[in-house]
């Protein structure tokens, strides 16, 4: 049955020129050539395998009452942590290798940004039961700040650099922050604002998504600016979903800081943002489904449906202006939390497969096992989401939400490796 799964058009070598191979990170024989993408897929890697345990452990209490300040909650947040400074990672790896920013400034950036995203992930995982590795956090987002401020500094300032100098930007705004965050967590009777409320308050619930959406949103609209330049498309389609993308990713992490900040009723300007990153993911689906291979536009597919679940989200996630189906219930109520995870898995799996997906592209010759490795992780993405919405019927034991990420967990380390030998053995065969 394998044998009649269309491989050419999942893994469609879609960057086959040097260009291509160099927005992808890796020089002529395939190699990482910055300590960034490695560390970003040991991070995504190891993320999806923290899920395997902690979904399953943080699901099974359903008291929302014990849930404020609990380990299960902080632990959640420190594996999301890991998970949003891999895509960071493999972000800063493919600036690294493309031609859009002076070379010695992003070599100097991209170690600030490794060494301040593993203290930053670091600092999240020691703090649950260790209080003192706390202060590793705002070191790390102080590092990553600085990283991506000084590639905004040096971004070009002609028209198409603007767009590069946005995402640099909007990512620096949430480094920035993070450090608050950090400093708010450390040492709450100096930093922390009376106003801003509880954990579990609206304010702050704007605040986290704002962090969020200030790495995802700009992670996605690089993607799709490679996209669109790597087949050299430039209709107005793909125009207006640049356009779209930029001014979503820009105004949903401003419009939610702003209303953390100032007034929570800014939340009914959140609507313009999300609807311009859906016509934007959309104009990126599109684009992917003439032009990518099968496993790319399953996952721009994935992070439209996100968008689109977002809206909906959207409409009650921070008290108004509608009330939440009586069957989801409160913030804490597991039916919620369940909603959300559902939501941040659709979008996090969805840019797992397109970065997978490009690094499968870059060489044709794989071996069987990488491409059988990618199917895994469709799978794998499937089961996650889909026992996760399940799970409410009571018709699956919550030890199934296991399965899912450890499949993920296993597809992207299998393709990760499959393609270091790849690249290892044309290392061998270049010559000198």
């Amino acid at each position: 049955m394998l044998t009649s799964v269309p491989w050419a058009a999942v893994f469609r070598p879609a960057a086959r020129t040097t260009e291509g191979r160099q927005a992808e990170g890796r020089d002529a024989s395939g190699r990482d050539r910055s300590p960034n993408g490695l560390i970003g897929w040991a991070l995504l890697v190891a993320g999806f395998a923290w899920a395997a345990w902690l979904d399953p452990w943080s699901l099974s209490e359903t008291d929302p009452a014990a849930l404020a300040g609990s380990h299960r909650m902080a632990t959640r947040h420190a594996q999301a942590v890991v998970l949003g400074m891999a895509f960071l990672q493999l972000l800063v790896a493919h600036l690294h290798a493309s031609a859009w920013l002076p070379l010695r400034a992003v070599r100097l950036a991209s170690w600030l940004v490794a060494v301040g995203a593993v203290l930053y992930a670091l600092g999240y995982g020691l703090s649950v039961h260790w209080a003192a590795g706390a202060w590793l956090i705002p070191l790390g987002a102080l590092l990553n700040l600085a990283g991506f401020a000084s590639l905004a500094w040096v971004a070009p300032r002609r028209q198409d650099g603007l767009e590069l100098r946005a995402v640099l930007l909007v990512i620096a705004f949430g480094m920035l922050l993070d450090e608050l965050t950090a400093l708010f967590a450390l040492r709450p009777d100096l930093f922390l604002p009376g106003y801003l409320g509880p954990e579990d308050g609206v304010r702050q619930r704007m605040l986290r998504l704002a962090r969020a959406a200030a790495i995802a949103l700009p992670v996605v609209t690089l993607l799709y600016r490679e996209l669109a330049a790597r087949h050299g498309l430039r209709d107005r389609v793909v125009r207006w979903g640049r356009a779209a993308l930029l001014a979503g990713m820009v105004g949903m992490p401003l419009t939610l800081a702003a209303a953390a900040a100032t007034t929570p009723d800014l939340k009914y300007l959140l609507e313009l943002p999300a609807w311009a990153l859906l016509a934007g993911t959309l104009a990126g689906v599109r684009l992917a489904w003439a032009q990518a291979g099968l496993l790319e536009s399953w996952g721009w597919s994935l992070v439209a449906t996100s968008m689109v679940v977002g809206i909906l989200m959207g409409a009650y996630a921070f008290d108004g202006p509608f009330e939440p189906p009586r069957s989801i219930g409160g913030y804490n109520e597991l039916p919620r939390r369940l909603t959300r995870l559902a939501h941040a898995y659709t979008i996090v799996l969805g840019l797992t497969s397109i970065f997978v997906a490009r690094r499968l592209s870059w060489r044709s010759r794989l071996h069987r096992s990488a491409r059988l490795a990618a199917l895994l992780l469709a799978i794998g993405t499937v089961t996650t989401v889909g026992a996760i919405l399940v799970l409410p019927t009571g018709f699956l034991p919550i030890r199934v939400l296991s399965v899912g990420p450890t499949m993920i967990a296993v597809a992207t380390g299998w393709c990760v490796v499959a393609t270091v030998r790849v690249a290892h053995r044309a290392t061998m065969a270049l010559p000198g």
